[in-house]
């Protein structure tokens, strides 16, 4: 069964994507922290974006994903 045209998870429905062009060494290592920490990717990035905004002394609103 395919998706219609414009589908996406209603988990994702008013949120912004950000990527970034990760050397092939840095994303094998990001992933596998994730699975590490029997988290996730996406998880991580949050971690460390919300960590940016407090050493930048702005509030951590990124939510936290478990």
């Amino acid at each position: 069964m395919s998706r219609p045209a414009g589908f996406f998870a209603a988990t994702r429905a008013g949120k912004k994507k950000v990527t970034a062009s990760l050397d092939p060494a840095a994303h094998k290592q990001l992933k596998g922290l994730a699975v590490e920490k029997d988290g996730t990717t996406e998880a991580l990035l949050t971690e460390a974006i919300n960590d940016l905004f407090k050493k930048y002394g702005k509030p951590e609103i990124a939510p936290r994903k478990l």
